[in-house]
C-alpha cells in the first residue's frame, strides 16, 4: 500500500472516530407569535458531555431545515453573538460575562423592545453543563422552548419584541 493510501485511511479514521464522540444536543426550539419561522439551538458536546465545543441556530420553514450558522461559543464573552437582526437593528443579541465551555455560566438576552425609540430588554438565564448534558434554566425552571413575543404599533406593526416566555 503506497504511503498517499496509508496516510487517506488514517484521515478517515481519524475524523470518523471524532464524529462518533461528538453528540449534538438540541437546547431550545424559538418560535415567535409573527411568522410560523422555526429555530433551534443546539450544541455538539464531547465524548464525556463535559464540554460543549459547537453552537448551532439552525431556521426551519415548514419542517424543514432553510440554513444552518455556526456561532463561536467563544464570542459568547466577547461582545456576544448576534441571533438576529433586522434591517440596521439588532433585534436579538446573546452574551455572558463569566461563560465557560466546561460549566456553563449565566447567558444574557438582549432584546430590542423598540425600534422607535431604541429601549432594550434583558433575560438573565443559566446554561448549565452536568452530567448529563447542558441545560438551560429561566428563573429556577428548567426550559428548552423560548416564544418572542412582538410589541406592535397600531401604525407601524411590529416595533420590537415585548417579552419573551421560557417554558418546557
Amino acid at each position: 500500500m503506497n504511503n498517499t493510501i496509508k496516510l487517506s485511511l488514517v484521515s478517515i479514521f481519524f475524523l470518523f472516530s471524532i464524529l462518533v464522540h461528538a453528540e449534538e444536543k438540541v437546547l431550545c426550539t424559538v418560535t415567535n407569535d409573527i411568522d410560523s419561522e422555526v429555530a433551534e439551538m443546539s450544541v455538539d458536546m464531547d465524548a464525556d458531555q463535559r464540554s460543549i465545543l459547537h453552537l448551532y441556530k439552525d431556521t426551519f420553514k415548514g419542517g424543514v431545515r432553510m440554513s444552518r450558522e455556526e456561532m463561536k461559543v467563544s464570542d459568547l464573552t466577547n461582545g456576544g453573538i448576534v441571533l438576529n437582526r433586522k434591517d440596521k437593528y439588532i433585534t436579538v443579541r446573546m452574551w455572558s460575562d463569566n461563560y465557560d465551555q466546561q460549566r456553563g455560566g449565566i447567558l444574557y438576552l438582549d432584546t430590542l423592545y423598540s425600534g422607535v425609540n431604541g429601549e432594550r430588554r434583558q433575560y438573565e438565564f443559566d446554561l448549565v453543563v452536568d452530567k448529563n448534558g447542558p441545560i438551560m434554566i429561566y428563573e429556577k425552571q428548567e426550559f428548552n422552548k423560548m416564544k418572542f413575543i412582538a410589541k406592535r404599533s397600531p401604525i407601524l406593526g411590529p416595533i420590537g419584541i415585548a417579552k419573551v416566555a421560557f417554558s418546557r
